[in-house]
């Protein structure tokens, strides 16, 4: 779930919990993220500060929409085609990937 998924149902726990009369100060003192692991889940993309302009983000998705035309291409063997995907996975996570560590030409 995304945070904002996650601070509404918090929200609405400590709403809920206000009009039973049960513990609410027990999720009102939780974060976003605390709360979605007492839920089990796990946050999708948690804030880490680290926010895209919105230019950013247009140039990482024409990269990853490049990448997956490059992808499509039938003279790819499944193994160029599965390393491409990594690389385009690390791209998409914001991991740096190596341009000069290309020596797939087996």
């Amino acid at each position: 779930m995304s945070e904002a998924e996650a601070e509404n149902k918090r929200l609405k726990a400590v709403a809920f919990m206000e009009r039973v009369g049960g513990d609410a100060d027990k999720f009102e003192s939780m974060s976003a993220s605390e709360y979605a692991a007492t839920k089990g889940a796990e946050l999708l993309n948690p804030s880490r500060g680290n926010s895209m302009t919105k230019t950013e983000l247009d140039e990482l998705v024409e990269t990853l929409a490049d990448g997956i035309d490059e992808c499509l291409d039938p003279s790819l063997s499944r193994e160029e085609v599965v390393a491409k995907l990594q690389e385009l996975s690390d791209v998409a996570s914001g991991e740096e990937t190596d341009e000069s560590d290309s020596d797939d030409d087996e």
